[in-house]
């Protein structure tokens, strides 16, 4: 059973979202005729519905397309009418979206490219089909990304594979795109819900507060030194220690069960 996010700017917007008793938070960019392009509509339907939802009962937050042929083509050309020469574009969704406390899955079938691969990018884990293509292609145009797609780009693949992604404007398919690491793996079509389903349900089957707070670590220690990333999962791990949760998690083991985790 599922709940749909009834804020209005959600409901305004071309987005499907609901929040199961699981705590998944699905969120699906609901233009297929125009391959789920961005829109301030819809850019801005996504940062309301993270914003408006209540935190304590999302255990993990997935995004995808609607249709079969994309994850999301991009920013629709519209929105580039107007912008601010100096403060590009205004949307704070792909920082939103990043700073979420809970975790969050891209699940990509089809075209993800542009301002839809900056979205994938602001995710934890993103998932594609065998099928799915990527790109940056900005350059083509005559700009260059803006919402992470240089950054983030960079630091999951690395500078020279980002810089070749940007520079020449290409698609690589998804066997290309697993092998540099852009997704976490790329699967049959047949089996990529399956694959998703799998993902999903041992991230909202876990510890909240432990998943918060490796989440934490994780992106607070990616641009800090090992020192300093160090102390912050030591001192994590000691927080944690008194929690309810990993009482539990400590007691499911010893009586050779599955915990049944509260975020407590």
């Amino acid at each position: 059973m599922t709940d749909p996010i009834t804020d209005p700017r959600v409901r305004s917007a071309p987005l499907d979202a609901t929040l199961s008793e699981a705590g998944v938070l699905s969120l699906v960019l609901d233009r297929p005729d125009a391959l789920n392009a961005l829109t301030d509509g819809l850019a801005a339907g996504i940062e309301a519905a993270l914003e408006s939802v209540d935190d304590s009962r999302v255990r993990c937050v997935v995004l995808s397309g609607a249709g079969e042929r994309a994850f999301s083509a991009g920013a629709d050309v519209s929105v580039f009418e107007g912008l601010d020469p100096v403060e590009g574009t205004s949307w704070t969704v792909f920082e939103r979206l990043a700073e979420f406390p809970r975790p969050t899955v891209a699940s990509i079938d089809g075209a993800c490219l542009g301002a839809g691969l900056e979205l994938a990018l602001a995710c934890d884990i993103r998932l594609a089909t065998d099928r799915s293509m990527f790109g940056q292609p900005e350059i083509r145009l005559g700009f260059v990304p803006g919402a992470g797609g240089i950054q983030r780009l960079q630091r999951l693949v690395g500078a020279g594979r980002a810089k070749e992604l940007v520079y020449r404007g290409h698609r690589i398919d998804a066997e290309t795109a697993d092998r540099w690491g852009l997704v976490n793996r790329a699967v049959p079509t047949d089996a990529f819900d399956a694959e998703v389903d799998a993902v999903v349900t041992d991230i909202a089957e876990g510890p909240p507060v432990g998943l918060e707070a490796a989440k934490r670590v994780f992106d607070r220690g990616a641009d800090a030194s090992l020192t300093a990333g160090l102390l912050m999962e030591s001192q994590a791990f000691g927080r944690l220690l008194t929690t309810e949760d990993v009482a539990e998690g400590v007691a499911a083991f010893q009586e050779d069960r599955d915990p049944e985790f509260k975020g407590e």
